[in-house]
């Protein structure tokens, strides 16, 4: 084969597999599009939205109390547990946790000898923590209604040895930036509107990627050979 046949042949493998690509792109926009358009279209014919009536352009809750249309604070009936000195150790675990307003956090006391006082709450909050000192077995838990911000806190006879916590209440109740207790997930691509479909994109790739593969064996075999000369060269 002369070099210039394989070149064709390589150049034209080559742009099927960005076709193919770029044709997966496009189905996969239309169908975000598609979805995004059944989405939002959720109007009667009369103008009333399935989850409220719009009015003057704009779409109002059911009722207008509250983000879950009965007034309910939107952490309202959640509880995260912290363990107080698991093992022995003076730790509690977790040393962060992140809450929506409304939502309860449970202090489980696994080894004796710890408490919980605050040691830095926000402007106008009113939780004191629990300072008795308890041992293995006790309970305690409180609701934070709010404001929002670090709610923190240490076991007052291990303070030295690092015993502090921290309560995050937030409007979303997840760490900033996927940190945090867990780790929260990533964005979706599909979320973030980005035009591609993994499977297309995945073929394209593996199809250029040997391509390439053929193309440099060729190059490294026959590139020398007579057939692969230039036309005028001796």
């Amino acid at each position: 084969m002369k070099r210039r046949d394989f070149l064709k042949i390589a150049t034209g493998s080559a742009g099927g597999a960005a076709a193919i690509g770029a044709a997966g792109a496009r189905s996969s926009s239309t169908s975000a599009a598609v979805q995004e358009g059944e989405g939002n279209n959720t109007t009667s014919g009369n103008g009333t939205a399935e989850n409220g009536t719009a009015q003057n352009g704009t779409e109002q809750s059911g009722d207008g109390e509250g983000e879950s249309g009965d007034g309910e604070l939107p952490g309202a009936g959640t509880t995260k547990t912290v363990t107080v000195g698991p093992g022995g150790n003076n730790v509690f675990e977790p040393e962060t946790v992140y809450i929506q307003p409304g939502a309860t956090v449970e202090w489980v006391w696994d080894s004796d000898g710890h408490n919980v006082a605050p040691d830095g709450i926000p402007d106008g909050a009113s939780w004191e923590g629990h300072e008795p000192i308890e041992n293995s077995g006790f309970e305690y838990s409180h609701t934070f209604e709010g404001p929002t911000g670090e709610y923190n806190y240490v076991c007052t006879p291990h303070a030295q040895l690092g015993m502090v916590g921290t309560v995050v209440v937030n409007e979303s109740g997840q760490a900033p930036s996927g940190g945090g207790e867990g780790g929260a997930a990533g964005p979706d691509p599909h979320d973030m509107g980005v035009p591609f479909h993994p499977h297309f994109v995945g073929i394209a790739t593996i199809l250029m990627m040997l391509v390439s593969l053929v193309y440099t064996f060729f190059v490294l075999k026959y590139g020398e050979s007579s057939n692969a000369s230039a036309p005028n060269k001796q």
